[in-house]
């Protein structure tokens, strides 16, 4: 696969519709236009061509032209995973952390406070006309899936900060959106109340969450880490965890035996590979652990003993020990120190 940044074909298959941009698309891409739309992603160079295509037929925003074509399915597992998802915190938190399945022109970021949930837009394209409207997709699809969950608009309660310069038709973004938005800022947001973040998903489905996340997962390790199985592992152990909630049923991380079979290699040969790159399977859970741990201190409110649940750990007592071994400190006072240096941004 290509190191270029990516997008689903799926996102531009509806320019089809356009029976008056088609001629001209036609004419740029020849006979390989077709093979394009029906490709699993289209690359930067293909992308900047169609965009400045449509740039060069009239179209100002390719959101008020084409986006509201999108639908959740638009998303593939990605859009399920985040529905089904228990709560909004979740659903956001899965849409950052797997992204990737569906684009790599920009990145997404999500965090919040006792006030605010904030997601960052950060584009990797460095490309002004790609990196406008693939910004204001972002955040309409953020938008659709934070408002299938809350099931309200989420209006004036909400802000969104773009960071290129006030278009001619804001007017009829802000219309589109149905939320104030600011421009030049120093980076592409969506803000709402984090409040909203423990409203519970009307679709929350704990086995459907599970199979999406796999499947996400599985599309997340064929693009970024086919050949490489400690990074496989890492990221079938990262997923193992984040799927963990405390008010669920607890689930062992997958044996090694397990993941040989999964990979269609054997055991002693995994756990060869594993050591001749400085690891072991038992170092990569406690690694997974360690960072789930961290990540869960730092960006949601449950309790130590809520997250020493997610993590496996029957006593809440063994995963503070093994914690101050990993961080040198308690988790209670390393979220005080997480919290203090959020601040002071």
């Amino acid at each position: 696969m290509s190191d270029a940044p990516y997008l689903a074909a799926t996102y531009l298959r509806m320019l089809r519709s356009d029976q008056t941009l088609m001629p001209l698309l036609q004419s740029v891409f020849g006979a390989r236009l077709q093979s394009l739309f029906d490709s699993e992603f289209v690359y930067q160079a293909d992308i900047e061509q169609l965009f400045e295509a449509c740039a060069s037929h009239g179209v100002d925003s390719w959101l008020l032209s084409y986006g509201e074509q999108i639908s959740i399915a638009s998303h593939g597992p990605l859009g399920f995973a985040i529905l089904s998802a228990p709560d909004l915190r979740m659903a956001l938190t899965t849409w950052t952390e797997y992204g990737a399945v569906r684009t790599s022109t920009y990145s997404a970021e999500f965090n919040y406070d006792d006030a605010q949930a904030q997601l960052v837009i950060r584009d990797q394209t460095g490309h002004p006309l790609l990196a406008r409207w693939l910004a204001e997709m972002a955040i309409r699809v953020a938008q659709n899936l934070a408002e299938a969950i809350v099931m309200h608009p989420l209006g004036a309660h909400a802000h969104i900060t773009f960071a290129h310069p006030q278009p001619a038709y804001s007017t009829q973004l802000t219309q589109l959106y149905g939320i104030p938005c600011t421009y030049n800022g120093a980076n592409t947001s969506l803000r709402m109340p984090a409040s909203w973040l423990q409203i519970s998903s009307p679709l929350s489905d704990p086995a459907t969450f599970r199979t999406n996340l796999a499947e996400c997962q599985e599309i997340k390790l064929q693009l970024t880490a086919q050949n490489d199985v400690v990074q496989r592992i890492r990221l079938t152990l990262e997923h193992h965890f984040a799927a963990q909630s405390p008010n669920g049923t607890h689930l062992a991380p997958p044996s090694l035996t397990e993941l040989a079979e999964q990979y269609h290699t054997s055991t002693r040969t995994l756990a060869r590979k594993l050591s001749e790159q400085s690891t072991s399977y038992k170092q990569l859970i406690q690694t997974a652990r360690q960072h789930r741990a961290c990540t869960l201190l730092a960006e949601t409110h449950l309790s130590v003993a809520d997250i020493a649940y997610c993590l496996g750990y029957r006593e809440s007592a063994n995963f503070i020990r093994a914690f101050k071994h990993w961080c040198g400190t308690s988790p209670t006072r390393w979220r005080q120190a997480a919290n203090v240096q959020k601040s002071s941004r």
